[in-house]
């Protein structure tokens, strides 16, 4: 009876924090504490689900292990400030949508030799430092693989949703959960007050969070032009130009309702993985505000800023799977970069043998399934209906 009240115990923000201390021995989170507001806006997401014992569990490891990991930051750069002074250049960075093609366009252009993408075990557990020498074969692998094999033990429908393979580039919203500001912590764990929260602010100093992870990942390990993706930028285009002026930006476009409803599906999977809800319709509620949301402040951030309009490239959906090549050709000739020889050749072999590639277009949704209703998205979205439609057939 004991376990089961300790099981049933809510989460203490203070707590936590001690936990942490705890675990770490060190007790000093650096002088940049804006993650604490979205630090504390998780834990009573978490409490105002009442979640059941096994989630609890989870959201308990999660916030530890993500404020450990916040006190060893603030300890290497006291004491290795070279990390900071880290220039992590121009990123090339895929922001469309989920669910818009952005998966294959990352994959063929972190195939460039020039490139360095984060892995998701990176992002994951992103201390110690990575370090060339051992990038390949670090223990981290074993580790962060083991959640996704346990995720596909409770959930095997994933594997046909998400790639499940921790040593592939990684999306920089598992980095965000550092700031306490990702969207993963919905798809991972439900919490609908906190997918609200994100849907109403921008968290302040995400962007430098973020450039931290990037200056830690380089400072001992590989090295190259940084390659990223997330969906989750298009919630804070003008933070994320702010923190890279001069970042080169990749919108991949499709109807957004069909996007909705495959993100729906992939983020029922991850919840029934950790015994989250298994409301669809409610699953589908979240996602549409949530993204709705992100796209409508994405539309209207580019309409009104020269500077981040100046810095995208469009592709339609439709046009990256007809023709991967062509796509990245577009994107280098766009920003200048130079499109290589052996970069070619890798995209060629990628889409001959790579098994995710043919399974491009092939999961199945359906926005009846989650409850999304097609009329809503597209007046929700009107204006970004209105600039961009041209690049894809409505649902």
């Amino acid at each position: 009876m004991n376990g089961a009240v300790a099981e049933r115990a809510p989460l203490s923000a203070e707590a936590l924090i001690a936990e942490a201390r705890a675990a770490t021995g060190l007790s000093d989170f650096g002088p940049d504490r804006s993650f604490m507001t979205g630090f504390h806006r998780l834990v009573g997401a978490v409490e105002a689900m009442d979640p059941p014992s096994q989630l609890r569990e989870t959201a308990h490891h999660k916030i530890v292990g993500l404020l450990s990991t916040r006190l060893r930051f603030a300890e290497d750069e006291r004491r290795y400030p070279d990390i900071v002074a880290q220039d992590v250049g121009d990123p090339l960075i895929v922001c469309g949508l989920p669910r818009t093609g952005t998966t294959i366009t990352y994959d063929l252009l972190c195939l460039d030799p020039a490139a360095r993408a984060p892995r998701e075990w990176e992002w994951y557990v992103p201390w110690p430092a990575p370090e060339q020498e051992s990038f390949d074969s670090d223990p981290r692998i074993a580790q962060v693989q083991a959640i996704y094999e346990n995720w596909l033990k409770h959930a095997p429908q994933l594997a046909d949703i998400q790639r499940m393979d921790c040593t592939q580039p990684g999306e920089c919203n598992h980095g965000m959960m550092l700031h306490f500001a990702s969207t993963n912590f919905p798809a991972e764990l439900g919490v609908p007050a906190f997918a609200q929260w994100l849907q109403q602010v921008v968290p302040e100093g995400q962007y430098r969070t973020h450039k931290r992870m990037l200056q830690q990942f380089q400072w001992k390990g590989p090295k190259g032009r940084w390659t990223l993706k997330s969906p989750q930028h298009l919630m804070d285009l003008p933070g994320l130009v702010e923190a890279y002026p001069g970042a080169m930006l990749v919108w991949t476009h499709r109807d957004p309702v069909l996007t909705l409803s495959s993100l729906s599906s992939m983020i029922a999977g991850f919840l029934a993985a950790v015994g989250g809800a298994d409301d669809l319709k409610a699953i589908g509620r979240s996602v549409v505000d949530t993204w709705c949301a992100g796209l409508a402040r994405a539309t209207l951030a580019r309409a009104s800023n020269p500077a981040i309009e100046g810095r995208i490239i469009d592709l339609a959906h439709r046009n990256i799977v007809a023709d991967p090549m062509a796509a990245i050709e577009r994107i280098y000739d766009r920003f200048g970069l130079r499109f290589t020889g052996p970069h070619r050749d890798r995209i060629a072999d990628f889409l001959t043998n790579n098994p995710a590639a043919s399974r491009l277009g092939k999961h199945r949704h359906s926005p009846d399934q989650f409850g999304i209703d097609p009329g809503e998205v597209h007046e929700r979205l009107a204006d970004y209906y209105a600039s961009y439609g041209h690049l894809f057939d409505r649902a």
